[in-house]
């Protein structure tokens, strides 16, 4: 028997759900490897970070290189301390997405 559409939108918001603690404990997990000066740690955690935005999007129907694109836009708009690298960091990261796209 075929499933219904609304046995497949509940799989899906559940999948998204899921997905969406995942990358809430993600998040927290970069912020406590920030804080303890675990590098290694740090680093597995953000890319399970991104590694879990661009799976979503997929899933929600959002391709890569769409994602890809918005990062770009929302790196250019973000306010930056000026005390701080991050605008410089913005725009490599900025140029890497648009070169590799």
């Amino acid at each position: 028997m075929d499933e219904s559409m609304e046995d497949v939108l509940m799989k899906r918001l559940r999948a998204l759900e899921h997905e969406q603690m995942d990358l809430l404990q993600q998040v927290v997990d970069v912020m406590r490897h920030a804080l303890t000066g675990n590098h290694a740690m740090f680093v597995e955690s953000l890319a399970k970070v991104v590694g879990i935005a661009y799976v979503m999007a997929q899933e929600l129907g959002i391709p890569p290189e769409r994602l890809d694109r918005e990062v770009v836009i929302a790196l250019m708009t973000m306010p930056f301390d000026p005390e701080s690298d991050g605008e410089k960091a913005a725009k490599e990261v900025a140029r890497y997405l648009k070169d590799r796209g």
